[in-house]
């Protein structure tokens, strides 16, 4: 799936779950290959970070990740990729479990498996 197709996926994705707002460019650092959404409803706020890499997110990402959401004014993070490494995973289990701000991974084939059940 080339750029353009990820992130049209990830629009839809995100609009199952409340109203969303892509970020402009100057809100963000550089690092991140889509910019950033913003997806809110009338409970919660998650910043949402898409990586369009061959590579596994690894845990750089999430504390960069986790250094962005505090200044966002979020409640969390959902981070979508192609994979991630199991340092991440531990990482994010940890903060979840010591944080009032949650952090969510989700694969690029999770997201999609999402999308075809709920078209169908």
């Amino acid at each position: 799936m080339n750029e353009l197709g990820f992130q049209e996926k990830v629009g839809q994705f995100l609009n199952r779950y409340g109203k969303v707002k892509k970020l402009k460019e100057d809100k963000i650092d550089n690092s991140s290959r889509i910019l950033p959404y913003i997806v809110e409803n009338e409970d919660q706020k998650f910043a949402v970070f898409a990586y369009h890499w061959k590579k596994s997110i690894g845990t750089n990402t999430i504390i960069r990740t986790e250094h962005q959401i505090s200044d966002m004014d979020c409640d969390g993070a959902i981070i979508i990729g192609n994979r991630f490494s199991q340092n991440s995973y531990d990482m994010v289990s940890d903060t979840n479990k010591r944080r009032t701000t949650r952090i969510i991974l989700i694969k690029m084939n999770e997201m999609e498996e999402i999308l075809s059940i709920r078209a169908s």
